[in-house]
Order: structure tokens, then C-alpha cells, then sequence
């Protein structure tokens, strides 16, 4: 398996509906069941055809001995590019989600593989638990999952705060089931605060004396990752 990619709901959702409003045609493609489920997106490679295709075969059998439905498989380059378009288009369809959006919250977590399914549902279900607009994707071959949270200029306060809190619940769920607070887009600023439960005072500790070793004098993205008092 080269990819393997999770749709919530939502995503597939979003998609439906942003790639009817641009007339693409492409929703049609992603995938035809009249409702909306969440959608498992794959690609493989193989030394020939024929593994290739043993390995489709050996997949299509897994999906529905666990209640898959829709299993389409395709070789032709347009053909994949249609079936690959909805996870392609997912944050521009998440932003048409919230007219006027012209940002998200990108959430970045990663977990074992084998506690993948469980927070993605969580976070799922938090999501709706506090009435946000947030489709939700993962790299399923790596326990790599984002939560898309758009954003309009005029948000009251009080939607900001709900947005953060399912950012924040999100992580606090990744750290206790053994994961990372990001899995791909960084610490920054933001994560900082989360760093110490992860790692521990000895662990933060340490990245702080490998950061005044290679740059004592704090030129190099300041205040990022750990804070030095120079």
C-alpha cells in the first residue's frame, strides 16, 4: 500500500457539496453512494501487475468482511485522479462549509496505529458536541489525522473558544493514548505548552541545552519550540 488515506463524514460531505456548487462533476466520481459515509482512500504499487492486483483482491475482501460498501478500484491516470479528487479538494470544501471563511484551524496529531480508529471517532464526536464546523482526515498508514476548523473574521469569541477547545481536547486525547501533539506541521508557538506533557521536564530540559549549544544567542526561530532567556 503507497497510500491510504480516511474520510470522515463530514469530508465527504463537503466535497459533495463544493464540488456540485463548482460544477465539476467530480462528486460523482468519489463516490456514488447516495449517503454520505466515511470513505477509505488507497493506492498501490507492486513489482507487476499481478501483485498489484492480488493485493486489490486481498483489500476488496478485508472492506467487506468489515461492512464496506462501493469498493472501486481503477488504473486509468483520470480515472484515479477522479477517484482521488475529493481528498484533494478537501480544504478548500471545508472552508465552503462557512461562507465568508478564508482560514481554518488545521489541527496535526498523530497516534499508534492501533488507537487511530478510536481518536478520529472521538474527535468526531466532540466536534458535534460542540456545534463546529470541522471535517476530519487522516493518514491512516501512519496514525497522522487533521481536523479542519474554518474560520470567518466576524466569529463571536465564544465560537473561537469552541474551536481551540476541540484543538486542545484533541491533543489531550493523543498524549494519553501515547501519541504526539503533532505529527507533521510542527510546534511553533502553539504547542509549545504541550511539550512538557509529552516529554517531561527532563525531556524539554534537554531540547533547551541542545538548543543554547547549537544557537546560543537565539537568531534562530526565537521563542519556537522552547523559549530561551538569553
Amino acid at each position: 500500500v503507497e497510500r491510504c488515506e480516511l474520510l470522515d463524514e463530514s469530508s465527504v460531505a463537503a466535497f459533495r457539496l463544493y464540488a456540485d456548487s463548482t460544477e465539476d462533476g467530480s462528486s460523482n466520481n468519489a463516490q456514488n453512494d447516495s449517503v454520505d459515509k466515511p470513505t477509505l482512500f488507497l493506492e498501490f504499487t507492486g513489482s507487476s501487475e499481478a501483485a498489484v492486483q492480488e493485493q486489490v483482491q486481498l483489500m476488496e475482501s478485508i472492506c467487506d468482511d468489515c461492512g464496506g460498501s462501493n469498493f472501486q478500484f481503477k488504473t486509468d491516470e483520470d480515472e484515479r485522479r477522479a477517484l482521488w479528487v475529493a481528498r484533494h479538494k478537501l480544504y478548500y470544501a471545508s472552508l465552503a462549509l462557512r461562507p465568508g471563511a478564508t482560514n481554518a484551524l488545521l489541527t496535526d496529531a498523530c497516534v499508534p496505529l492501533s488507537k487511530f480508529a478510536d481518536l478520529i471517532t472521538d474527535t468526531v464526536t466532540h466536534v458535534k458536541e460542540m456545534d463546529v464546523v470541522g471535517p476530519c482526515f487522516g493518514h491512516a498508514g501512519d496514525g497522522n489525522f487533521h481536523c479542519i476548523l474554518p474560520l470567518v473574521d466576524d466569529d463571536s469569541e465564544e465560537y473561537k473558544e469552541r474551536v481551540h477547545l476541540v484543538n486542545d481536547t484533541l491533543i489531550q486525547r493523543t498524549i494519553a493514548a501515547g501519541g504526539t501533539c503533532t505529527g507533521e506541521h510542527g510546534i511553533g508557538y502553539g504547542k509549545i505548552k504541550y511539550l512538557t506533557q509529552q516529554y517531561g521536564i527532563g525531556g524539554v530540559h534537554m531540547m533547551e541545552l541542545v538548543k543554547k549549544g547549537l544557537d546560543p544567542y537565539n537568531i534562530m526561530n526565537p521563542g519556537k519550540v522552547v523559549v530561551l532567556e538569553c
